[in-house]
């Protein structure tokens, strides 16, 4: 039998090496891109924000106090509500989803007429809770209200504005005045901007030795008006305001504002304490407008103290080193008397 020679073995071997080569050596046809599609995996099936005020409603509602769940559960409705609305318009094809939205948002609305009935008799809503809370706050049990406010919501970010308020308060008693600012803002925020809120910030700020900010939030309130402001109000803000013209230097403003502290609360603080800041207008030199202030503040003084010697005293050297000798004379004569 005939048998194949070298050559030709060693021809097919080079022809199938060539074969390979080319087909090594050959360009690949490039893949036409696929078009990505939506993945049900994709979808966002949950909703974190909402979830958040939903476990934290049913914790409350697990212990017995459904009253305080109300709000948590409307919130978490609110936020189901909107993320319905945004799956409608962005996967309207998306049924199975829609179904678990509504599934859910049915389960909240239950459970949310069941707290309101609840809470109706019960009179005790969070609201409530807060304000007992705040009538309990002295420098010694600060700590106790923030444990109480903790047990209440215990995320702080979710308390109402009173709370948060309560807590900036606290938190100022135990000498944590970074935290209480950061609380008082959010209470200020969450309120609309109430003066409140507003006037209790600027006390934090006044105490981190921010008063140009402290300035900044109380001049716009001053400049509405006391009448706009609740009696307690009113006083904080002079104060307060006082307090800041001070540390900015300017003497006749922080005159003027006590001036009108001192008609509103006379006995605010002690006669000793007007008498001084009426001391601190009467070093400005002659004519210095902070110094006719502070000599119409002595005088204020003096019609509602007038049996007060001290004030009688520095109001007769004052009276004659302004040239007013007869007025400085009967209150040397009145001194004089036993």
């Amino acid at each position: 039998m005939p048998r194949a020679s070298k050559g030709s073995t060693s021809g097919n071997a080079s022809g199938g090496g060539s074969k390979r080569s080319s087909k090594r050596n050959a360009k690949p046809n490039p893949a036409k891109p696929r078009q990505a599609k939506p993945s049900q995996e994709a979808l966002p099936n949950e909703l974190p924000m909402a979830d958040r005020y939903y476990e934290l409603a049913e914790s409350m509602n697990a212990r017995g106090a459904i009253e305080l769940a109300v709000p948590f559960y409307r919130q978490a409705l609110a936020m189901l509500l909107e993320e319905r609305d945004q799956l409608r318009q962005l996967l309207p094809e998306q049924q199975q989803q829609q179904r678990l939205l509504d599934s859910r948002e049915e389960q909240i609305e239950g459970l949310i007429n069941e707290a309101a009935l609840l809470r109706v008799g019960s009179g005790n809503g969070l609201d409530e809770r807060i304000a007992e809370l705040a009538e309990e706050l002295t420098p010694q049990s600060a700590q106790q209200v923030l444990a109480g406010l903790r047990e209440l919501v215990p995320e702080p970010e979710l308390l109402p504005a009173p709370g948060r308020s309560l807590e900036g308060k606290a938190l100022m008693l135990c000498g944590r005045v970074a935290e209480a600012i950061a609380s008082f803002e959010a209470a200020y925020a969450a309120a609309g901007q109430a003066p409140e809120h507003g006037i209790n910030l600027a006390a934090a700020l006044l105490a981190a030795g921010q008063a140009s900010q402290a300035a900044a939030l109380l001049q716009p309130l001053h400049q509405q008006g006391l009448a706009v402001l609740e009696p307690d109000q009113r006083a904080a803000l002079l104060r307060n305001f006082a307090t800041a013209a001070s540390q900015l230097e300017q003497p006749l403003l922080a005159l003027q504002l006590r001036r009108q502290w001192l008609q509103l609360e006379p006995e605010a603080v002690p006669c000793d304490r007007w008498l001084g800041w009426c001391r601190v207008g009467l070093a400005q030199p002659p004519g210095d407008h902070a110094r006719q202030e502070a000599l119409a503040f002595l005088q204020d003084l003096r019609r509602l103290h007038p049996a007060n010697r001290a004030i009688a005293e520095v109001l007769a050297e004052t009276l004659e080193a302004e040239g007013d000798y007869r007025q400085a004379a009967l209150l040397y004569r009145e001194l004089l008397r036993p």
